[in-house]
C-alpha cells in the first residue's frame, strides 16, 4: 500500500491563495475508497494557542488523485494586524498560522490504511496570478540570513522612500534564527555622516511575524531627535552587529501651504505601505436620510388643528457621510504602479499630517470610492498627478425629528 504526495503548498504560502494538495493511492480499487482529510489551524485565541480541525471525505477523480485545496478553511484564522504609535517590536498575532494537513487511505474493511502530511504556515498575503505563477516563497519571507520587509518585500518596492516629521514608518517581518536586534543610524544630509544610532531589541519567536514602527517621531521623542533633509537607516543585525537585512529613507519637510495626507494601506503581502497625497485636498459630506410622510393634524382641545411649525415630513433617521478627494504631487509611471495596490487594497487609512501627532484619532479609516484605475504609460505622460475619492467608513447619525 502506498499513498504519494504529488503536490503541496510551499513552507510558506499566501492564505489567501490557493493551497492544492494533490495525491494519489494505490488502493483507489478498493470498495468505498475515499481520501480522509484532516485540516488542522493552529492561531491566537485571546492569547491562548488553540487549534481548529476539520475533517473532510473526498472522493478520488476518475483517475484516482486527491484534489483539495485548504484555502478557504484557512484564510478565516489569518487576520490583519496594525497597532500605530507603537514603537517597540510586537507580534503581529494571527498574521500567520500553521497548517498541517493529514490525508489518510479509508475503504471497507480497511486493516492498515497509508497516510502522509503536510505542513506549512499560511501567512496574510494575496498575490496577484502572475506573482503566484513563479511563487517563491524566499522572495516574500525572511529565511535563513535573510530579511524581507513586508511593507516593500516582492516584486514592487517603494519608489517613493521620503517621509514627513509626522509620518509613521511601519516594518513587517519574520523572525529568522540569525536576527537578533534592529539598529538604527541617524544620518546627515550629505547620506553619509553617522549622527546618532541606537538599538532595538525585544523577544522574539522564530517563525513568527512582527511589526515596529521607526519613525521619525520616535527619534524625537526618545534620542536625539532629526530633521528635515537628513536619513534614517534600519539594520537588522545578528548577535555579531552583521546585518542581514537593511532600509534606508529620507526624512523630508511638511508643507505649510496645505494639507498633506498620507495614505496607509495594507499591500498584497501583508504589510503596511503608505503614500502622500500632498496637493490640495477637499472634505465634503453628504447626507442620507430616512423619511416618513405623516399627517401633522392632532387634537387640541377637542379641536382637529395643527401648529404651523409642524413638520409633515418626519425624518426618521439621517447618516452624514463623510468624503475626502486627495491628488499626489507630481509622479512618474514607477509611482502610479505602485498605487496600484492601494487601489484595490481591504485596508485603508488617512493620516492629516498638519494635525497633532499621534491622536488616537488621527488615523481615519476609509473606502476607496475612485473611478476606475488608471494605469498611467511614460509614453502618455512623463509626469501626472493621481487622484483618489475616498469615503470614511464610520457614519455620523442625527436625531430624528
Amino acid at each position: 500500500m502506498a499513498l504519494t504526495i504529488s503536490q503541496q503548498p510551499q513552507a510558506w504560502t499566501p492564505a489567501f491563495n490557493d493551497q492544492w494538495v494533490t495525491a494519489l493511492s494505490t488502493q483507489i480499487a478498493q470498495p468505498d475508497f475515499k481520501y480522509k482529510v484532516t485540516v488542522d489551524i493552529d492561531y491566537d485565541l485571546d492569547g491562548t494557542p488553540t487549534t481548529a480541525t476539520f475533517t473532510d471525505y473526498v472522493l478520488p477523480r476518475p483517475d484516482g488523485y486527491l484534489v483539495y485545496n485548504a484555502k478557504e478553511k484557512v484564510k478565516n484564522y489569518v487576520q490583519n494586524f496594525f497597532k500605530p504609535f507603537d514603537y517597540t517590536i510586537v507580534e503581529a498575532v494571527n498574521e500567520r498560522v500553521e497548517v498541517t494537513i493529514d490525508i489518510t487511505e479509508t475503504w471497507t474493511g480497511e486493516i492498515t490504511p497509508a497516510t502522509d502530511q503536510v505542513i506549512y504556515f499560511a501567512w496574510n498575503a494575496c498575490l496577484t496570478e502572475k506573482q503566484m505563477y513563479s511563487f517563491n516563497y524566499t522572495d516574500y519571507i525572511s529565511n535563513g540570513t535573510t530579511i524581507q520587509i513586508h511593507s516593500t518585500g516582492g516584486d514592487i518596492n517603494n519608489p517613493y522612500q521620503e517621509y514627513t516629521l509626522k509620518s509613521d514608518v511601519y516594518f513587517t517581518f519574520v523572525k529568522v534564527p540569525a536576527l537578533d536586534h534592529i539598529r538604527v543610524y541617524t544620518i546627515d544630509d550629505n547620506g553619509v555622516d553617522i549622527l546618532y544610532d541606537f538599538v532595538i531589541t525585544g523577544t522574539m519567536v522564530n517563525d513568527k511575524v512582527y511589526q515596529v514602527n521607526i519613525s521619525p517621531e520616535l527619534l524625537n521623542q526618545d534620542y536625539d531627535g532629526i530633521s528635515c533633509g537628513q536619513y534614517v537607516k534600519v539594520l537588522f543585525e545578528d548577535s555579531l552587529n552583521n546585518f542581514i537585512g537593511q532600509q534606508m529613507y529620507k526624512v523630508g519637510c511638511l508643507c505649510t501651504k496645505h494639507d498633506v495626507n498620507r495614505v496607509y494601506y495594507r499591500n498584497r503581502r501583508g504589510g503596511v505601505s503608505s503614500f502622500p497625497f500632498e496637493q490640495m485636498s477637499t472634505d465634503s459630506i453628504e447626507n442620507k436620510t430616512n423619511e416618513v410622510r405623516l399627517n401633522r393634524n392632532k387634537i387640541v382641545s377637542g379641536v382637529f388643528t395643527y401648529n404651523p411649525y409642524d413638520h409633515e415630513n418626519r425624518i426618521v433617521s439621517t447618516q452624514e457621510i463623510y468624503k475626502k478627494s486627495l491628488m499626489t504631487n507630481w509622479i512618474t509611471e514607477t509611482d502610479n504602479r505602485y498605487l496600484e495596490e492601494l487601489y484595490s487594497s481591504p485596508q485603508v487609512w488617512v493620516v492629516n499630517e498638519n494635525e497633532t501627532y499621534g491622536d488616537a484619532y488621527s488615523y481615519i479609516p476609509v473606502t476607496s470610492k475612485s473611478a476606475p484605475f488608471l494605469l498611467q504609460k511614460h509614453s502618455n505622460n512623463k509626469l501626472f498627478n493621481y487622484k483618489i475619492d475616498v469615503e470614511l467608513s464610520t457614519q455620523e447619525t442625527r436625531q430624528r425629528t
